[in-house]
């Protein structure tokens, strides 16, 4: 089970290829175990080896780390033939090199581990349609705990490399590979699974700059973990003291690397609270200032309507009249004084009179404000800034038409959701209350175009004595 010289080519336990350069495991001995199994068996082996491999990937994919969905995409049973073929390539080639005395060598093993990683990914790439660079996030955070699990187990079981040939030795060696060893790789899971370390490792996928470093130094894993156990395997100490040692070192670097991402994460997130505090800040001084816009309006509109009430109820229609004139003059000077200052020219053409709408005209100004207020809005501080507006009374219909140029991408889906806006945050009022307005009346039709690089919102009313 698992990658490495055991768990492909059958070499007896993690270390016992590099148990191949201390004093207690010597050639006559290797040779007698690679002769006491056929190619067949061996090769047997290797194809179970790889199929426990690439379905620990799967389940570390599905459940732990939560980045690969059965459901989202059919597999097909040609991709499945392809990695079938796949799997027996690679047992094939472990199987040569096993049977030929190859994989003795440190470099040789290392590399088989590398095919089989890559061998893994490729295998996943195939049945889940997924991007290579995660299928290789996937199977590596899998070799890694299946390696520590193997390792762990032969560790504890036995103190020197064991020998195939001896056929209790074989099946101590089988009975810890395939049944004791998978038992451990599914608790540790279990136990990352609980600690939710895939969260934080899709987090380090997320960043680009601690992803590069972080999967540069757990790829390397093969090489630490074989090249640190033959090393101190030649200075002298134990199978077992060389194994734990390296892989001690191996945790150590692990841990760093989870200090490191973890730090980069949190000061990441420190710095998107503190944007979203901001935010919720410069909101809410907004909020406060169309507050008193609105506390001053209702003073304002009140004295307004009390003046107009009082000239009314003398009697003194013209001076009423005359009241509302004033006002709505300096409305429109207000308006136009403020686009004449932002260099914003309008346009209005009449194709026919305006002869009335069967709606409030209190609702009709409050939608005509909107869309002219938006169209102003887009082209503020822009060359040429220019608003056309057209009235037109024909089929039954009058029709209000507001066009201005397009500075900006607008989904025109979205238009009408409340708080949506292309001109940033805290704005998306406006279209959102004309709607409203809009669909409270039957004999009312909004209409939203872009038409070369203009955008056009229209009002149709339909006239009293219309069919």
């Amino acid at each position: 089970m698992g990658n490495g010289a055991e768990l492909w080519a059958l070499a007896a336990d993690c270390g016992q290829i590099c148990g191949l350069l201390s004093a207690d495991f010597d050639t006559e001995r290797k040779d007698r175990g690679r002769q006491g199994m056929s190619f067949l068996s061996v090769f047997g082996y290797n194809l179970i080896s790889g199929a426990v491999s690439l379905s620990g990937a799967v389940c570390v994919g599905m459940l732990v780390l939560k980045m690969l969905s059965p459901g989202r995409r059919k597999i097909g049973p040609g991709r499945v033939a392809m990695a079938a073929v796949w799997l027996v390539a690679c047992a094939l080639l472990a199987t040569f090199l096993y049977k030929t005395g190859l994989l003795q060598h440190i470099p040789v093993d290392i590399l088989l581990q590398y095919v089989q990683l890559a061998g893994n990914s490729f295998c996943i790439v195939l049945l889940f349609r997924e991007r290579f660079r995660l299928c290789w996030d996937i199977v590596v955070f899998e070799g890694i705990v299946m390696n520590f699990s193997v390792m762990f187990c032969f560790v504890l079981l036995s103190d020197r490399p064991l020998a195939l040939s001896v056929q209790d030795e074989r099946r101590r060696y089988l009975f810890t590979n395939y049944m004791l060893a998978p038992a451990v790789f599914g608790l540790f899971l279990f136990l990352l699974y609980k600690m939710k370390v895939g969260d934080v490792y899709r987090r380090w996928m997320n960043y680009g700059g601690v992803w590069k470093r972080g999967m540069i130094c757990l790829s390397a894993y093969p090489i630490l973990t074989m090249g640190l156990t033959a090393l101190f395997s030649v200075s002298g100490l134990s199978r077992n003291g060389s194994m734990a040692v390296a892989f001690l070192l191996v945790f150590a670097a692990l841990l760093i690397f989870h200090y490191m991402g973890q730090e980069e994460w949190q000061r990441k997130e420190a710095a998107a609270r503190q944007l979203i505090l901001q935010q919720q800040e410069n909101y809410i001084r907004t909020l406060e200032g169309m507050q008193e816009e609105m506390r001053r309006f209702r003073h304002d509109y009140k004295n307004m309507l009390s003046g107009m009430y009082l000239t009314a109820k003398e009697g003194e229609l013209s001076k009423t009249l005359d009241y509302i004139r004033d006002m709505t003059e300096d409305f429109d000077s207000q308006i136009g004084g403020q686009m004449q200052k932002e260099g914003t020219a309008c346009e209005l053409e009449v194709m026919r009179p305006f002869q009335g709408a069967d709606c409030r005209i209190t609702d009709l100004c409050r939608c005509l404000s909107v869309l002219i207020d938006n169209a102003a809005d887009e082209v503020r501080g822009r060359d040429g800034a220019r608003v056309d507006i057209m009235i037109s009374c024909q089929e039954g219909y009058t029709t209000f038409r507001v066009k201005n140029r397009l500075y900006h991408t607008v989904d025109v889906h979205r238009i009408w959701q409340q708080g949506y806006s292309t001109r940033g945050a805290e704005r998306g009022i406006g279209l959102a209350s004309y709607r409203k307005i809009v669909e409270s009346y039957e004999n009312l039709l909004a209409a939203t175009a872009v038409q070369e690089g203009c955008f056009i919102q229209e009002l149709k009313i339909q006239d009293r004595n219309a069919g």
